[in-house]
């Protein structure tokens, strides 16, 4: 009866009512899950000793270093250093303890389809020297080209990163990023399935204040596939940075120039395809630890899958 009655009440919404909750259910289990995971390390972060001078995180020392909760600090940059720090596609090849919005604006993407606007809010916190989590929710604005346009909640990513080996000229470091459908698929929000991302990373200090990142990372749908979805995503990606002015530089501290390229591979779905676009940028610190990044991108293999991709950010570190 209580069913019946409201349905009555909210006609021709019940069913939109129900998925919203489904959904929000969703979301806060799988939040759940991510805090059960990372809190587990608590006793082996507690266990370990604390130095005062710490030295480099490497694979031999991986069970016995870095592992301390609430030891993590932001290594100082030298002045003969490039600054060590995430740029705008490229998953984090760094630690980094920040707040970010990062906004995107594709121009006739999904082939000409649809222009689409994302608000990505991203919050990263080292949980020690070796442990990053992250959370990243989205708000996601379309507009078809022969249809209304809708806007709302996006899918959801819950990130951990590992530090595998942090020197002084190096990071290599481990993700895994799960991915849920959070927003909604029929309004082209979402993806409409749980998708699991393992991959590497890495940042080196090349000298002369110019570094490399790079990474690798599957995309393995997890739930909710469809025959048209490929088995497996490969996704790539590098950049060259070169920084031209040191941080304590008024307005234009760390003034950083860069260029990356990032690629992605379909595996195992009737129509693999492949995309590698281009994207130059630059970052730099206004004060006080308060972050811009602007950039472009530009297909160069599948130059169809979108115009171009106008990226921009807002960073602040604490």
């Amino acid at each position: 009866m209580k069913q019946r009655r409201i349905r009555n009440w909210f006609p021709g919404n019940y069913e939109e009512i129900v998925v919203f909750h489904g959904k929000h259910i969703i979301l806060m289990c799988s939040l759940f899950l991510f805090v059960l995971f990372t809190s587990s390390f608590s006793i082996l972060l507690l266990a370990e000793e604390f130095s005062g001078k710490k030295p480099d995180l490497t694979f031999s020392n991986f069970f016995s270093e870095g592992w301390k909760f609430g030891q993590w600090e932001e290594p100082e940059q030298e002045p003969d250093q490039s600054p060590r720090f995430r740029l705008l596609k490229i998953p984090a090849t760094v630690f980094e303890r920040e707040i970010r919005m990062n906004y995107s604006f594709t121009n006739n993407g999904d082939s000409g389809k649809l222009d689409e606007q994302k608000w990505e809010f991203e919050f990263e916190m080292p949980v020690s020297r070796r442990l990053l989590i992250e959370v990243e929710p989205a708000i996601v604005a379309v507009s078809p080209e022969n249809d209304d346009d809708h806007s709302g909640l996006g899918d959801t990513s819950f990130i951990t990163r590992v530090m595998l080996m942090e020197t002084r000229n190096t990071t290599l470091l481990s993700l895994l990023d799960i991915k849920i459908p959070t927003g909604n698929e029929d309004l082209g929000l979402g993806s409409g399935m749980t998708t699991i991302r393992p991959g590497i990373g890495m940042w080196r200090d090349l000298g002369g204040h110019f570094a490399l990142h790079s990474f690798l990372k599957l995309d393995i749908p997890a739930g909710g596939k469809s025959d048209e979805d490929p088995d497996t995503t490969i996704i790539y990606g590098s950049a060259l940075t070169k920084t031209v002015t040191p941080k304590d530089t008024p307005f234009f501290g760390n003034l950083t120039f860069f260029v990356e390229f990032n690629g992605s591979s379909d595996m195992g779905s009737d129509d693999d395809t492949t995309v590698v676009s281009i994207l130059p940028g630059a970052r730099w610190n206004l004060g006080r630890d308060f972050w811009l990044m602007p950039g472009v991108e530009f297909p160069v293999i599948e130059r169809d899958e979108f115009d171009t991709r106008i990226w921009f950010s807002v960073l602040k570190d604490f």
